[in-house]
């Protein structure tokens, strides 16, 4: 029997009755658990095994995988279904932390993968933070989290440390100011302005109480978004499907001229 908390990611049914659910545990791993009568109103901890409920998990092991005994809800970001953006948003998250955290395996003393998750889900339930700075926020901060910290502390070239422009290499995870100009050899380096650059400085070393603390322009916020996008996909080789449907909800394309 083992007893921990954890954060439900996925669901997908299993039978006429039962589910599997996807657990970001406190240990930082994703374990995959079988929930019996699931799909029963008098399921045991019915409310406790929804997607993106933080529950105390009981387990038990068998030959075949694990298998809920019990579970007791903690907190349920429930007001995440209001929004289908929000919603959408909270599953790329969601997505993101499963296939990547199954890959990069951190030791737990030094990795904070469900403080991260429940901290942005905390905000985008309650709507205090936009969604384009929240999505940059968790990019980031996960890929820290995991290891791929880019380096931002001075330009790769000539070592300055806060140029007024600089251009940031996606591949390199590293920056250049505008002085020096971009390598010839990079692919499609980023321009930004210093905000950017400082943004992104604040949420890779920021404590958890001020890692949501700061604003950007529509402008620098876009730049960075693109940043923590291209960086995510590039260094995890992935593209989530839930990005593309949260893009479709959150930037829905203009109407066609095609006749």
């Amino acid at each position: 029997m083992e007893i921990y908390r954890g954060l439900v990611l996925a669901e997908r049914s299993a039978g006429e009755r039962g589910k599997f659910i996807d657990v970001l545990t406190e240990h930082n791993t994703v374990r995959e658990i079988y929930v019996r009568g699931a799909k029963k109103n008098t399921s045991a901890g019915l409310s406790a095994t929804q997607l993106f409920s933080y529950a105390n998990f009981s387990i038990r092991k068998q030959q075949k995988g694990l298998y809920l005994d019990s579970a007791e809800p903690i907190r349920i970001f429930y007001r995440l279904r209001e929004s289908l953006s929000r919603l959408s948003l909270a599953m790329y998250f969601s997505e993101l932390v499963r296939l990547s955290v199954r890959e990069h395996q951190t030791p737990e003393e030094n990795c904070f993968v469900m403080r991260l998750m429940l901290n942005t889900l905390h905000y985008l339930e309650n709507g205090e933070r936009s969604e384009a700075l929240l999505k940059s926020i968790f990019e980031l901060r996960l890929m820290t989290e995991l290891g791929m910290m880019p380096d931002l502390l001075m330009c790769r070239s000539c070592g300055v440390f806060l140029p007024k422009r600089l251009y940031f290499s996606v591949e390199e995870g590293c920056f250049f100011c505008a002085d020096c100009g971009a390598p010839e050899n990079l692919r499609s380096p980023i321009l930004l302005r210093a905000p950017v650059l400082q943004a992104m400085r604040h949420i890779l070393f920021a404590d958890y109480n001020r890692l949501y603390q700061f604003q950007l322009g529509q402008e620098n916020l876009r730049a960075l978004g693109e940043c923590t996008e291209r960086f995510v996909q590039y260094h995890l080789s992935l593209k989530p499907r839930a990005l593309t449907f949260y893009q479709s909800v959150a930037h829905p394309s203009a109407p066609s001229n095609v006749t």
